[in-house]
C-alpha cells in the first residue's frame, strides 16, 4: 500500500476505572454499537507492514464536550497506539473536528497543507458507506476519491485478512447482534439523507 497518510477517524469512548478508551462491539456511543477499538488494532497491523506510514488520529471531544476533564478522542486513540508499541513521535493528531463530516473537512485542509498524494481513511465497515456519501457531496474530496488519492479502509477487513482465526468469527458474530443491526440501520438512513440533501452536515 503506497500510502503517505493513514487517517484514523475518531468515534466512541468509554471511561473504565478512570481511564478513557475506545469502544468494543459490546459498547457504543449515543448512536449505538460501534467497535472503534478495531480501528486501533487495524492501524497497528498496517503500521507493522509499513513502518513508513504517517499516522494521524482524529477528533476533538465531539459528543463528550460537556464532560469535564475528558481527553480528545484523538489523544485517547494515540495513547492506545503507543500502548501497542508505536513510537509517539510517529503519531500526529487532528483535534479540531467533532464528527465525521468535520473530520473529513479537516483532512481536506491537511492534504493541501502537506501536499499529500495518497491518504487512507480507516474506520469500521458499517461506517464506510456514510463516509463515502459525505466525500461525494464535497467536490474537492470527491475529485480526490475519483483520482484514487483517497482510499477507504475497513478495519474489520484488515484484521480478518491479517488473522482470520482471531477475528473472523468475532466480527461476524458482532455484526449479527441487534445493537449492530440498529447501528447499521442508522448509518443506512444517514447515507439516504446525505444523498437527498436532508442530512445535517
Amino acid at each position: 500500500m503506497n500510502t503517505q497518510l493513514l487517517y484514523i477517524l475518531g468515534g466512541g469512548l468509554v471511561n473504565e476505572n478512570n481511564k478513557w478508551r475506545t469502544t468494543t462491539f459490546d459498547e457504543g456511543d449515543n448512536f449505538g454499537a460501534i467497535g472503534d477499538r478495531l480501528r486501533i488494532d487495524a492501524t497497528y497491523v498496517l503500521y507493522k507492514k509499513n513502518p513508513n506510514l504517517m499516522l494521524m488520529t482524529s477528533c476533538g471531544k465531539g459528543q463528550y464536550d460537556s464532560i469535564e476533564d475528558v481527553p480528545t478522542v484523538a489523544e485517547v486513540m494515540k495513547q492506545e497506539l503507543i500502548e501497542l508499541g508505536i513510537n509517539k513521535k510517529e503519531i500526529l493528531k487532528e483535534e479540531n473536528s467533532g464528527n465525521t463530516w468535520q473530520g473529513l473537512q479537516e483532512l481536506r485542509k491537511i492534504i493541501k497543507k502537506k501536499n499529500l498524494d495518497k491518504v487512507c481513511i480507516i474506520s469500521n465497515r458499517g461506517h464506510l458507506p456514510r463516509i463515502q456519501a459525505m466525500i461525494e457531496v464535497d467536490d474537492e474530496l470527491n475529485e480526490m476519491l475519483k483520482k484514487e488519492m483517497l482510499e477507504l479502509v475497513s478495519a474489520e477487513e484488515v484484521l480478518i485478512e491479517d488473522d482470520p482465526k482471531k477475528w473472523k468469527d468475532y466480527i461476524e458474530k458482532a455484526y449479527e447482534s441487534e445493537a449492530m443491526k440498529k447501528r447499521i440501520a442508522l448509518e443506512t438512513q444517514g447515507v439516504k439523507q446525505i444523498k437527498e440533501g436532508t442530512y445535517k452536515l
